[in-house]
């Protein structure tokens, strides 16, 4: 064959393999493995890229295999969606760690199941689609979405329908829906965003018990939701016949919104991109910072300034861990006792507050349950000295009503240990004399202040009328002196 033949049947069989190579799916039978680094390094965290989104829109998405660092000396392999360096999606991950040198692998096997499996290909994370018919994955540039499709391009499987964190324009969930996110890897409490037919809201799980701390709902009590949809304006919550309810839209237009996320400490926002600067900035947020559940830990109350301060500058050291009473003993046997801390409410609401209950009632509830360490009484006007009253497994969302007074109706106790009580007073005590006493220093030195400031007014005043006096004497002795000159001057004459 002659060269030129040659070389034109390198560019037709370049031209021909072109469209596999740029393909962006992932094919049945392929395989991306991940090697694993040689030792464990705390606080790892790579990803390797398995499938690129096409085109020039940016920020652009990508499919990949991650790794981290895990709690327990090794690995923690899944599958993610990113945008840019925001991962927006990703798979569940399981308990189990790799191992150090080991391998994860990424996979589309032959009967249409998608999965991740360490060196000893034991598998970790599977899409559940085996025998659906399965032939490749795909992402899609525009959404972010990850699609399972058959030879009919079907899809089998999507990302779209198991959000994890983030929701993305484009994305529709049926109600009720649900996504959770933890604050630290394989660690409790974690949250959650919840979409139901009356109302979306934000919860925060501790073991079997869940508080929200941020709800959004119809705005008449007789719309149910039925579909969450979002765009590039924000969420927007429908009815059965696709009418809209209720919206979480920017308050600011910093341009299209990207994502919807909950973030690992709770907050809830909508993102736009910054081009400039090649990040993303929350164009809403739905809470502040003293509504977030843990913004002051479950030690901390959350002042109006924005800033955190122990229970214990208030006279309270709350009981923490283990069994919060002594079913055995009474009276003054008791373990605990309750405290209330005037000024201060909680952002959690409980599931199943009591109604119709006085204050003492609620107190006195909170402090029989062995697991109750905080109540919180809200007044109800129309029940004279009753209310509607919430029990807390940990002092956690603590913060000082807004108008300040004693509460406008909140009464917040918190269970200490017996004897603590009055040891918690006087630590009130002391602050406060602190208090009073730096008070009064403050005053003192503001007199010593305004004294010298009198002294050494008074002072230049003397001064200045001193040099005053000198310079008229002088003034009236040359004036004698040129009225003798004068004088002199005529009798000569």
């Amino acid at each position: 064959m002659s060269p030129g033949c040659t070389w034109g049947a390198l560019l037709l069989a370049a031209l021909l393999l072109q469209p596999a190579l740029s393909s962006p799916d992932f094919r049945v039978g392929a395989r991306f493995a991940v090697r694993l680094p040689a030792a464990y390094q705390p606080g790892f965290a790579e990803w390797t890229t398995v499938l690129e989104a096409a085109g020039k829109r940016q920020p652009r998405f990508a499919a990949a295999v991650s790794v981290e660092a895990g709690m327990g000396g090794g690995y923690l392999c899944s599958l993610v969606v990113l945008l840019a360096n925001v991962t927006v999606w990703a798979s569940d991950r399981s308990d189990q760690e790799f191992a150090a040198r080991a391998v994860c692998q990424f996979e589309l096997t032959k009967d249409g199941q998608l999965r991740l499996t360490d060196g000893a290909r034991a598998v970790v994370w599977w899409s559940g689609t085996a025998g659906q018919g399965a032939k490749a994955l795909r992402l899609d540039s525009k959404t972010g979405n990850l699609r399972l499709l058959d030879d009919k391009k079907h899809t089998v499987w999507q990302s779209f329908d198991k959000p994890t964190g983030k929701l993305l324009p484009g994305q529709w969930l049926r109600v009720p829906s649900y996504f959770t996110v933890s604050p630290a890897k394989n660690s409790s409490p974690f949250y959650s965003l919840e979409l139901d037919s009356d109302k979306i809201a934000a919860y925060i799980y501790f073991g079997e018990r869940k508080y929200s701390y941020w709800e959004l709902a119809p705005s008449t009590s007789n719309q149910a939701m039925a579909f969450a949809g979002m765009d590039e304006s924000g969420l927007t919550m429908y009815d059965g016949r696709r009418r809209p309810v209720a919206k979480i839209s920017p308050a600011v237009n910093k341009g299209p919104v990207r994502f919807l996320a909950l973030g690992d400490d709770g907050s809830l926002g909508l993102y736009a991109y910054d081009s400039r600067h090649g990040s993303f900035t929350p164009s809403y947020e739905a809470l502040a910072f003293c509504d977030l559940p843990l913004a002051c830990g479950v030690l901390g109350v959350c002042s109006l300034s924005g800033s955190c301060r122990d229970f214990a500058a208030r006279g309270v050291r709350p009981a923490q861990g283990g069994t919060l009473c002594n079913a055995t003993a009474t009276g003054s046997d008791a373990l605990h006792d309750m405290v209330e801390v005037r000024g201060v409410t909680t952002v959690l609401r409980a599931d199943s507050p009591l109604t119709n209950v006085t204050v003492q009632q609620c107190a006195d509830q909170c402090l029989r349950d062995c697991s109750c360490a905080a109540a919180l009484h809200v007044k109800d006007d129309a029940l004279a000295g009753s209310g509607v009253c919430s029990h807390y497994e940990l002092t956690a969302g603590a913060r000082e009503v807004i108008g300040g007074g004693d509460g406008q109706g909140h009464s917040y106790w918190v269970k200490v240990l017996k004897g603590s009580k009055s040891n918690c007073r006087e630590d009130e005590e002391d602050y406060n004399a602190r208090n009073e006493a730096l008070t009064k220093i403050m005053i003192i030195f503001g007199v010593v202040d305004v004294i010298g400031l009198l002294l050494f007014g008074g002072l230049c005043a003397y001064f200045i009328c001193l040099r005053g006096r000198a310079a008229d004497e002088h003034a009236c002795e040359e004036d004698g002196e040129a009225a003798g000159r004068d004088r002199g001057a005529v009798q000569d004459s």
